[in-house]
């Protein structure tokens, strides 16, 4: 009973969590650490336990000082050098190899297989191999494998299969999780957890060779609970030190011996692969007796310290395997415990509202929002990341600074120019030699999304590692991020900074860490800085890197228990169905096509107008109907509401009908491809409401837009209607005309100009037209007050209501006010 005591209470002790400093370490802290890394017996840490030995004199301690106490040689080297191990570890710097240096790397998330995680050449895994410590928490295994480089397919199969095995069994019988690495530095040869990384030409024989040998070497009765503890191999793609893309993996096989699945049984292993050794003696002749001798050889391992030890290797430790195996009840019940202890510590999470919150600056719509514009600064991604990325699509994002020098090949910028029109650059680009509106105008900010290589591009400028980053890259950026902060550039306090890291950001000289400072000097703090991480361990390192570089905790002004698949979904159900909806444009024969995000924002000189405009929208109807009646600028949304069920129509002048059913039906029976009509009007008495209402009407039966800028270049207005009429239609026989609204043009020659470049362009793509394909809708103001009579090209509107459109008006104005009365009733009651 005593010994079952003993070992219920270090079992137990095994579970204190240690600090990461050593220095603030408790002799009770002490004396865990040398039990869970077995480096001496219960005796000896007892000794330094009632010597007081904490953190802070362990750093302390050499070999005589260990001796003096009566610690025999052995154990005083072990805890000498696990202790010296330890602190490079944690200085970050283990070393150096070729000059290169060498950082930490958290592991890859235990039993996932889907984490957007890959490591970084030479980097340093920040875990020790190690044995049990409190049966969750996994233990580590390293194994070079690059000298299994000129061996066989066969052979280097063997060694692979042969260490999980062990391990695994190892880790069952022990109950404890656990990580094997393969392609990772062990002692003594390479640094220990050094990131090597070997090339695998064929993942899936590693996981056909595993399953075979699971069957081969584990006893017939265990073989599906062992298939089930250990899992398919992991392949993580291991990066060159400058983040790009090398042919190496990391291997991991993680093995969780549940409790529901292990229950209170052991595992024994054959020393040889029994479906191997029935096939041998392929032209030779072995002696049978010897052989089933070796097959039916049993092995029994446990994990002891940082490798597996078998109990039954020597007689002198059968005591220890009898011992061990009539403690496994208790070892399976401390596991249950582990295990339900657990999942009681799993907590609900409220940030989904706080990034709602903090996305929308409060007002928990992205239509509605109380930023303008957002600024993206990211890192290398995934593959697997990317289908959780939409929401960037969505976003309204003037410029992104991408880390990743790979990002236009085969990550993110890749995905998003697919689905949105982009502008490159470099940080070159945004330096100030001008005036900043004319970079500004360069730079297309207002337009398209500005997109920032930070740390170069694979096929135009070399990219850099962390160590050279600062002083190749870094000044530039610098330049990027005064000038979006200028006050000149973005609205203040207006657009929001998001740090998004698709990778985990290990190291003070990350330049992510970096460029996270230089907006934190330009914004004077971290309130227009929003910070988004996929886990709550990425979380961890960037929070305390940050807290280690300016004394700050950023936590709540951080995203990181929503898996990126949450936030993607969060993101995307801010907008209103109108804005998250697909647009469409008509097409001949009643039909519609899908117009395309990017396509739209390419024809930037246009705004459009399509069939389903404000289907699923969430404005205001009252406040938007009182400010136009009050003299604010009409809006497609007053002509959507005013034909919902309830509404009055939307209140037609006396040429609507007329320019509707007149003058375009005539217009269309001409025989030139561009043509154009004049809508004069005083100013204040409704042109531009008239000519928007005449396109809502006809959005079905053309292809309506509206001239964004006056300033335009011509040729590039010409060019882009021409591709607006031709879109998803050029093989169409019978194509659609393109009805384009110009207003506040000063001079009719402007018209004209148009109206000529427009049909060079026709001319240009040989596109003959037997009739209109184009028709300039022009609102004009003019100073006359005189009424002119209407002719082909022209319709007059002056300040003067008829009785028709003035009992209209009085019609609209009784019915708001009745409005407004009952609305004030209903509140008062």
């Amino acid at each position: 009973m005593a010994e079952q005591s003993q070992t219920k209470e270090e079992a137990q002790i095994r579970q204190i969590e240690l600090p990461a400093e050593i220095e603030t370490w408790t002799k009770d802290h002490v004396k865990q650490w040398i039990l869970k890394e077995n480096l001496a017996d219960t005796a000896d840490a007892e000794i330094l336990h009632g010597q007081d030995v904490t953190g802070a004199s362990l750093l302390l301690l050499d070999k005589s000082d260990l001796r003096e106490l009566g610690i025999k040689l052995g154990p005083a080297k072990l805890i000498l050098s696990k202790r010296d191990e330890l602190v490079q570890l944690k200085e970050g710097q283990v070393g150096s190899q070729g000059g290169q240096s060498h950082r930490l790397c958290k592991p890859y998330p235990f039993h996932r297989y889907h984490d957007a995680c890959r490591y970084k050449s030479n980097s340093i895994l920040d875990v020790t191999e190690s044995g049990a410590s409190d049966f969750i928490e996994p233990c580590h295994e390293f194994k070079a494998f690059i000298h299994t480089d000129k061996a066989s397919a066969e052979d280097k199969m063997k060694k692979f299969t042969d260490e999980v095995i062990r391990f695994a069994a190892a880790c069952m019988n022990s109950r404890t999780n656990g990580t094997i690495h393969f392609g990772v530095g062990d002692l003594p040869d390479f640094i220990h957890g050094q990131i090597l990384g070997v090339v695998v030409q064929d993942k899936e024989a590693f996981v056909n060779g595993l399953h075979r040998a699971v069957d081969g070497h584990f006893e017939h009765k265990h073989i599906d609970v062992a298939k089930k503890c250990i899992k398919p191999p992991r392949f993580v793609q291991v990066l060159n030190p400058d983040m790009t893309s090398s042919e190496n993996y990391v291997i991991e096989v993680d093995v969780v011996p549940a409790y529901q699945v292990c229950q209170e049984d052991v595992y024994h292993v054959y020393s040889v692969n029994k479906r191997k050794g029935r096939k041998k003696g392929q032209g030779q002749e072995k002696d049978k007796d010897k052989e089933e001798e070796e097959e039916e050889r049993k092995l029994f391992f446990i994990r002891d310290g940082t490798s597996s030890r078998d109990l039954l290797a020597h007689n002198s430790q059968k005591k220890d395997y009898t011992k061990f195996t009539e403690d496994i009840k208790l070892l399976s019940q401390l596991r249950r415990e582990a295990e339900n202890k657990r999942l009681t510590a799993v907590k609900g999470s409220v940030q989904g509202s706080r990034l709602s919150e903090m996305l929308t600056g409060g007002s928990q719509s992205l239509d509605k929002s109380h930023y303008e514009q957002y600024l993206l600064i990211t890192n290398k991604s995934h593959a697997m990341q990317l289908e959780s990325l939409e929401f960037l699509c969505e976003m309204n994002l003037t410029a992104v600074l991408d880390l990743d020098p790979e990002s236009q090949e085969n990550g993110l910028c890749k995905y998003f120019e697919e689905r949105r029109k982009i502008n490159t650059h470099f940080p070159k680009n945004y330096k100030i030699t001008e005036a900043v509106e004319n970079i500004a105008e360069k730079l297309k900010l207002t337009k398209h999304t500005s997109w920032v290589f930070c740390n170069g591009h694979t096929k135009k400028e070399k990219p850099s590692d962390a160590d050279h980053w600062s002083t190749e890259k870094g000044a530039s950026v610098r330049g990027v991020v005064s000038f979006l902060c200028r006050k000149d550039v973005l609205p203040q306090k207006r657009f929001l900074v998001v740090f998004l890291l698709l990778s985990s950001v290990n190291d003070r000289m990350d330049p992510l860490l970096e460029i996270f400072s230089m907006f934190r000097q330009e914004l004077q703090g971290t309130e227009q800085i929003l910070c988004i991480c996929e886990n709550e361990g990425a979380f961890t390192c960037w929070n305390d890197l940050i807290e280690a570089l300016h004394s700050q905790d950023i936590s709540a002004r951080s995203i990181y228990e929503l898996s990126l698949a949450e936030v993607n979904g969060t993101v995307l159900s801010l907008w209103s169905d109108n804005r998250r909806s697909s647009r469409f444009l008509p097409s001949g024969g009643t039909g519609k096509v899908h117009l395309r995000k990017k396509v739209e924002e390419s024809l930037d000189t246009l705004s459009i107008l399509c069939v389903n405009q404000c289907e699923g929208g969430t404005e205001e109807k009252k406040s938007l109907e009182e400010s136009f009646y009050r003299g604010e600028k009409v809006s497609w949304w007053n002509f959507y509401f005013a034909e919902q069920p309830q509404s009055m129509p939307f209140i037609k002048r006396d040429k609507y009908d007329f320019i509707k059913d007149t003058i375009i039906p005539e217009l269309r029976s001409l025989r030139q491809a561009c043509v154009s009509f004049n809508l004069l009007h005083v100013p204040g008495c409704g042109g531009t409401t008239l000519a928007k209402h005449i396109l809502w009407s006809l959005k079905n039966t053309f292809r309506c837009a509206v001239l964004r800028d006056m300033a335009e270049d011509f040729t590039e207005v010409a060019r882009q209607v021409v591709q607006l009429l031709l879109y998803e239609a050029a093989e169409c026989p019978r194509k659609l005309p393109v009805l384009l609204m110009i207003d506040d043009f000063e001079e009719l020659d402007a018209v004209n100009d148009l109206q000529q470049r427009i049909d060079a362009e026709f001319v240009k793509k040989d596109l003959g037209s037997s009739g209109p394909q184009v028709i300039l809708l022009n609102v004009m103001r003019t100073e006359s007050m005189e009424q002119t009579e209407a002719t082909k090209d022209t319709v007059f509107i002056g300040n003067n209501l008829s009785e028709s459109e003035q009992e209209q008006f009085q019609k609209k104005l009784k019915k708001m006010r009745r409005r407004t009365r009952m609305q004030t009733h209903s509140m008062v009651s």
